[in-house]
Parts: C-alpha cells; sequence; structure tokens
C-alpha cells in the first residue's frame, strides 16, 4: 500500500504536474489512511471497503477535524483510488458511496442513567474481557477521556490510589479523573491480564485484545455497538456517547463550564458550550436524573 502511495504522489508530481502545496496535502492524507489501515491490519490495499473508510472519516471526525480538512482529505483519497482503477490495480472503487458527512454536533446523543446501567448488566464480568469491557465503559463515562486516549493509556499514566490519569496528545498534558468503581475495575483487570497474558503482559499497553496487543479505535467501537445492540439500547452505543454523556453529566451537577473544558482537552470553549445548550432541554435533565421523570 505503501508503495502505491508513492507511485500515485509521483504520477501526481511529474505527470500531471500538481502544486508542491496540493502533493504535501495528498501525501499527508493518503498518509493518515495508510496509518489507520495498518493499525486495524489491512494491509492490501484491495481489502480496503467503504466501511473501512467511514470508520476512518468517523475516527477523524472524534479527532475534532474540521469539516473543511475532512472534506480535503476525502476528496484526496477518492482521487487516489480513481487512479488505482484507471490504471487496474483494483476492480471495486470503495469511495464510490461515500458522501461528505454532515458534521451536526450541535445535539449529541447521550445515554440516560438508566441506559448506563442497563450495558452494565449485559456484561460479564467473570471473565478477563468482560472486566476490561466494564472497566472501558466505567472509564470513558467517569473520565470525559476520548476513545483514542483511552486505548493509548500505560500503567505508568495512571495513578490508581489518587484515581488519576495522565493523558498527553504529544503536545498537551492534562490530568483527569475517574470514579471509585473505575478504580475497583482497574485493579481487577490488571490482576486478571497478569494471569491471562503471563509473558505477554505488557505495561505499556492497558487495553487488548484477544492476542494481548493494543486494542484497536475500530475494535473498540465495534464491541461496545455489539453491547448496544445485545442490552436493547436503539441508540449507537458508540464510544463517544460516553464522553457527550460526561459532559452533559458534570455541566447538570454543577461543575463550571472552564473546568468541563479542560477535562476534557477542548481547545475552544465554543465546543464546550454544546453540552450547556443540551442540559436546557428538560428530556435531558430526567434522563440524567437532575429532575423528576414523573415532573
Amino acid at each position: 500500500m505503501e508503495k502505491l502511495i508513492k507511485d500515485f504522489l509521483f504520477y501526481s508530481e511529474f505527470t500531471i504536474r500538481k502544486k508542491d502545496s496540493s502533493i504535501k496535502s495528498l501525501k499527508k492524507d493518503l498518509e493518515q489512511l495508510l496509518e489507520y489501515s495498518l493499525e486495524n491490519n489491512i494491509t492490501d490495499i484491495k481489502k480496503i471497503s467503504s466501511t473501512d473508510i467511514r470508520d476512518f472519516s468517523l475516527k477523524l471526525q472524534r479527532d475534532n477535524v474540521t469539516k473543511r480538512s475532512l472534506s480535503r482529505k476525502l476528496s484526496s483519497i477518492r482521487v487516489f483510488f480513481r487512479y488505482l482503477m484507471d490504471n487496474k490495480i483494483i476492480d471495486r472503487n470503495p469511495m464510490t458511496p461515500i458522501k461528505t458527512p454532515n458534521f451536526n454536533i450541535e445535539n449529541p446523543e447521550i445515554l440516560s442513567l438508566d441506559e448506563i446501567n442497563i450495558l452494565k448488566n449485559s456484561m460479564d464480568t467473570s471473565k478477563c474481557n468482560g472486566i476490561r469491557d466494564r472497566l472501558i465503559l466505567e472509564l470513558l463515562f467517569s473520565s470525559g477521556i476520548t476513545p483514542i486516549e483511552l486505548i493509548n493509556l500505560s500503567e505508568r499514566a495512571i495513578k490508581i490510589e489518587e484515581r488519576e490519569a495522565i493523558i498527553s496528545n504529544g503536545k498537551e498534558i492534562r490530568r483527569v479523573f475517574f470514579s471509585e468503581t473505575t478504580r475497583k475495575y482497574l485493579k481487577l483487570y490488571l490482576e486478571a491480564k497478569k494471569i491471562k497474558y503471563k509473558d505477554k503482559y505488557n505495561e505499556d499497553i492497558i487495553f487488548v485484545n484477544g492476542s494481548g496487543d493494543r486494542l484497536s479505535d475500530r475494535s473498540l467501537r465495534r464491541l461496545l455497538v455489539r453491547y448496544g445492540k445485545r442490552a436493547g439500547i436503539q441508540k449507537e452505543v458508540n464510544p463517544f456517547i460516553f464522553r457527550h454523556t460526561f459532559g452533559a453529566y458534570m455541566l447538570s451537577h454543577g461543575m463550571s463550564i472552564y473546568h468541563l473544558k479542560k477535562l476534557m482537552g477542548h481547545l475552544n470553549i465554543e465546543t464546550t458550550k454544546i453540552y450547556q445548550e443540551l442540559i436546557k432541554k428538560p428530556i435531558v435533565l430526567k434522563s440524567l436524573n437532575i429532575i423528576d421523570s414523573n415532573s
């Protein structure tokens, strides 16, 4: 896949004479797609599906990529796959059904506290993976971290007794905090992992898949969606719904918007204000047990 990208960039630069700025953008966008594909064990360009492209787009959305940047990235990928089709390298274009998604985040969906409890009760915590999944739910909801931040956590980033995690995006560092229940399942999971994976146990990775390797963003999303369906919840239980629920819950329980901005790592207070608008709705307050459900 890497060679095909290089060939395409060479073609774009020296055959159709694209500008240097365009080549740089193409290179950046396609390298992001390559990185995402390799993270999800996709090494054959022919194996990339429309679903994979949509998942990649959702990841960009969760990483707070702007509409303009997303549109450009999808355009770069579209041109690349058209080149592959024209040169008969692939016989199916995964970009055909893809449209630029609508980033309507003014009214993010959240879970009610009852739905969160239903999800908890659907998890079998007698096994290592079940403990892992319960820990994921507890940590996402009680800390408000992003899915990428969660799967990149190492044990060194966690202060268990202080119920604190150090989050770094490579440029900035922030501290987040988690619940007593999260601490309980974190301790249980680390012990269960040591027993299950023995020599493969790695302190640099907290959340692992069945092979003992780092859980991928895609796998995280799929397992939570699966739990949501199993629990009979009508909403899509994706990883970001817990972050949105955290934001709404904290503001509705009296946290200042500036403190919430810091905890969630928002660059702009306007992003945090989304939750301020959300909790003005009585139906949201009922779901978070702020006002009586019979009122």
